[in-house]
């Protein structure tokens, strides 16, 4: 099992294609500032602020499972939230993709909800001073998933973004 994250940032990435590979290098270093009083300022031996999170499960020191998210911020709230869903809730793989997910904005202290969870949860969490919204799938994030069940492998793959899990 592989868990792979291609993101190249922002439209076509850097523009720059590796000569003999025929990929594109992204471009993450949009995400700096020249701002100087921001951590993310600009200057020699930093690295951008980086979301890329190809995530891998093991389990008794076996492979458990791969869990990748594409979505910027999403990727590690989109992570947690699927483990969640596959330990602790039991859900298979395809369905903890399909499951209605929430993003927090770190900058906009804003929780955004999917429609059917904030149909659910939204007014509750509202009268206790959050600030939600509704939103559909394209704010939450894309799962790819491949998980091994008794010597199987499971996968699963978003219907919100494009994608795919493969295996053989």
């Amino acid at each position: 099992m592989v868990s792979w994250v291609n993101s190249n940032f922002s439209v076509f990435g850097s523009g720059i294609t590796v000569p003999g590979y025929g990929f594109l290098l992204h471009n993450r270093g949009a995400l700096f500032t020249l701002d100087p009083k921001s951590p993310n300022v600009i200057e020699p031996h930093k690295r951008p602020f980086n979301t890329l999170s190809a995530g891998f499960v093991m389990q008794s020191g076996e492979p458990l499972m791969t869990v990748t998210l594409m979505g910027g911020d999403m990727q590690a709230q989109g992570h947690a939230q699927l483990l969640v869903n596959i330990l602790d809730l039991g859900a298979n793989v395809q369905a903890a993709a399909d499951m209605s997910r929430f993003r927090h904005g770190q900058v906009s202290n804003v929780l955004s909800l999917e429609t059917a969870l904030y149909e659910l949860v939204g007014s509750q969490l509202a009268g206790m001073g959050h600030i939600v919204k509704s939103v559909n799938g394209e704010d939450v994030g894309g799962v790819q998933s491949i998980m091994r069940v008794n010597g199987y492998y499971r996968s699963g793959s978003d219907f919100r973004k494009d994608g795919e899990a493969v295996g053989w």
